[in-house]
């Protein structure tokens, strides 16, 4: 068995703080910065780990609550 934890991390470039991988991906990248490029290498190998993780075994279905049902119905024959 695997387990592995929620983890949340956030990387910035200190030179280049408006670079996001996911949007403007390694296009972006001005001057062969290491850093963006690191951050670039970690945003693929996420994406990379989380298609082989739904491959092995698809996300289930949310579950819904059942809902109750009200009787919303007046009796017209009750002495009430």
């Amino acid at each position: 068995m695997l387990k592995i934890g929620s983890v949340r991390w956030r990387g910035k470039c200190p030179r280049h703080p408006s670079f996001d991988p996911y949007a403007d991906g390694r296009g972006a990248i001005k001057g062969a910065c290491a850093k963006c490029t690191a951050l670039a290498d970690i945003h693929e190998t996420h994406q990379r780990m989380v298609g082989l993780m739904r491959t092995f075994a698809p996300p289930q279905p949310a579950r819904k609550k059942p809902v109750p049902v009200l009787d919303r119905q007046e009796n017209l024959f009750s002495d009430e």
